[in-house]
């Protein structure tokens, strides 16, 4: 194999690698320097090994490498590969550019912390479960690495196990995320047996031969269920990874792992798993109209409840959770209208600012870590003037969350919005309805919490003795700065961003209504204006807690009741149940033919009494018995009438 192809293997494998050295790096006492600096070399080596095998268009082979690993059958191969076509470059860039980000941040973040060397292992191996899952060349090894994301973001949200409250929301976050993936799980082997391979390529010729109304064998199910079957299950480990509704309560929970982990986990990791995964089998998913439907609307449903959550928080992190979730519910949308372009643009450019975001809120909750609640937005104001650099870049994510016009969430929102347009059916309108609705909300609840926390006048002693963050911490953000406001407009323009995941044979982004666009910066400049009025005075009191359904809102709509006392209280009285009738029936049953056995054995254990008259009686009346019973049988003994027949009835004279 050529070495430029075998260079190809360094992007999943060079971070695996220095996640096993940092951990055991974590054993010595050079722990605290020679971890960071491994993981982040690793980080710069994927990246190499990604630029120096750019997309061609003309050569795509030359972005793969595979060999086979397992053969089933006959014909059934599994194989192990990396597939680096203009998608999985995309995402391949984005995972790495925000890790070494996030890597270099926590430098400063987390230094003195228990752990330090191991948490860089962690940090490593999420990194490389992610490029993994990207680069996956089929669907064996995708699911492979679905699930070592999970198991990672497990051990992250969870680092500070010591608190209660960060090891259940790992606990909750693993749950959770299984009731999608065991769809997911189902969703792949029915797609696989079908399609006689795990090879994307394969399943989607299958899908696509069968949607044509080509005659297909497909065992237990007809063609048009299974077409619609499939992408619904494969759809379920995207409603658990990109925490979509109902499964999207694990998602702000996990903000009680490092404030650098929700950056990473929130921004271009595994919460956009989901998104990549239906871009990925987009073919699959387009040949059933109901798939899409249930996709599209999910996203709407999902964008809307989260950014009505996201409206009364006062954790900071808690906004820019739901703010997360809300997102990903805009680019299912997108992907449920047809935009499979328009939804991967908006989760590069949300990469970009959602990252700026959640690594400035961790900057205030450094700065503000004397307070009792440093999250509280309530104990913070007066910030802007104690932390130029962290409140200057804040405010470029904010304006680019709620899509001010000309900045990247502007275009990429824009592309969704066009995407649903173009959609013919009626339920397409409706979901540009709540995207719109969603705009408007997404830039009130943003720049709310951009004055809460850098507007007015301190608002306790920890925010009264605040102080700028290091180097080490600010300079990310400005970096992350620049592609929050200039990405968008790049990729847009030409349509660039189109032209170069064509190579990947995507469908064509829609092109953007200007009208359109228009209005939603309309909606976008009217909520930061509402905003801006209604918090630049300071209040005493939030003027949110005043607005209708606020009730509604605070109790999260109630979804996470639902699953403590329907799901979680429902999977409880079943365990009790089971336990119940496992004690009292199952080994009341075994201890009943126990019982049974021993007093027969204690009965029989009478009859030996060691005599052996005794024991020749027993037996001699046991071969009566038996020769009265044969003797006496039905068609037996004297009263015989005659033989059947083939058999002679004269008697046998033995000589």
């Amino acid at each position: 194999m050529h070495m430029s192809l075998l260079s190809l293997w360094l992007i999943p494998l060079a971070p695996i690698v220095a996640a096993i050295l940092a951990g055991v790096l974590a054993l010595t006492r050079r722990a605290e320097k020679a971890a960071p600096a491994l993981t982040i070399v690793a980080i710069l080596l994927s990246v190499a090994a990604a630029l120096t095998h750019f997309p061609n268009r003309m050569h795509p082979a030359a972005g793969r490498v595979s060999f086979d690993w397992l053969s089933l059958s006959p014909g059934f191969r599994i194989a192990l590969g990396v597939n680096l076509d203009a998608l999985a470059w995309t995402m391949v860039s984005i995972v790495c550019l925000v890790s070494l980000l996030v890597q270099v941040y926590s430098i400063g973040y987390m230094r003195g912390e228990q752990g330090f060397a191991r948490y860089f292992a962690y940090l490593s191996l999420f990194t490389a479960s992610m490029l993994g899952l990207v680069v996956a060349s089929n669907l064996f090894q995708l699911y492979v690495c679905w699930e070592l994301v999970g198991i990672c973001s497990y051990l992250l949200i969870g680092f500070w196990w010591q608190k209660q409250s960060a090891a259940d929301a790992a606990k909750k976050a693993f749950v959770v995320t299984r009731f999608g993936d065991v769809g997911f799980l189902l969703g792949v082997l029915m797609l696989a047996s079908v399609a006689g391979s795990f090879e994307f390529k394969a399943a989607a010729q299958t899908v696509g031969w069968i949607a044509h109304n080509q005659p297909y064998a497909i065992p237990l199910v007809s063609p048009q269920v299974f077409l619609t079957l499939v992408p619904l299950l494969l759809f379920c480990g995207a409603v658990g990874k990109s925490a979509q509704f109902p499964l999207h309560i694990w998602l702000p929970d996990a903000m009680e792992g490092p404030t650098p982990v929700s950056a990473l986990i929130h921004a271009a990791t595994m919460v956009a798993a989901g998104v990549y995964m239906v871009a990925r089998l987009f073919p699959i998913f387009t040949a059933s109209e109901i798939a899409m439907n249930t996709v599209m609307m999910t996203g709407a449903i999902t964008a809307l409840i989260a950014a009505t959550i996201a409206l009364v928080q006062t954790d900071i992190k808690k906004v820019l959770a739901y703010s997360t979730v809300s997102q990903l519910g805009y680019m299912m949308l997108g992907l449920g209208a047809g935009g499979q372009t328009a939804g991967m643009f908006h989760l590069v450019t949300h990469a970009m600012f959602k990252a700026l975001l959640f690594l400035a809120a961790g900057s205030v909750i450094h700065a503000m870590h004397h307070a009792a609640n440093p999250n509280d937005m309530r104990a913070m104001g007066g910030l802007g003037s104690r932390m130029r650099s962290t409140a200057i870049t804040c405010g470029v994510g904010v304006l680019a969350l709620a899509g001010f016009p000309g900045l990247s969430g502007f275009w990429s929102k824009d592309a969704i919005f066009s995407a649903a347009l173009e959609n013919d059916s009626a339920m397409a309108k409706l979901a540009l309805v709540i995207a719109i609705v969603v705009a408007g909300l997404t830039a009130f609840y943003s720049t709310r919490m951009w004055m809460l926390t850098f507007a007015g006048a301190p608002r306790s002693e920890a925010a009264e003795h605040a102080n700028e963050s290091p180097a080490v911490m600010t300079a990310p953000l400005w970096i992350l700065a620049v592609p929050s406001v200039f990405l968008g407009w790049y990729l847009a323009s030409g349509s660039k961003f189109t032209a170069f995941l064509s190579i990947a044979a995507l469908t064509e982004v829609e092109h953007i209504d200007y009208a359109l666009a228009a209005a939603s910066g309309l909606v976008a400049l009217g909520g930061i204006w509402l905003a801006w009025r209604m918090y630049r005075s300071a209040p005493e009191t939030d003027p949110i807690e005043r607005m209708p359904g606020y009730s509604l809102f605070v109790n999260l709509w109630y979804v996470d009741a639902f699953w403590t006392r329907v799901g979680a209280g429902g999977a409880l009285a079943f365990g009790r149940f089971i336990a119940w009738f496992d004690r009292t029936v199952v080994d009341g049953l075994m201890n009943a033919i126990a019982a049974a056995c021993r007093e027969a054995g204690s009965e029989l254990r009478r009859t030996a009494t060691g005599q052996a008259q005794a024991y020749a009686a027993v037996f001699i009346a046991a071969i009566v018995i038996a020769a009265l019973a044969l003797a006496f049988a039905p068609g037996r003994g004297p009263m015989m009438s005659g033989a059947p027949a083939g058999i002679s009835s004269k008697p046998v004279v033995v000589k």
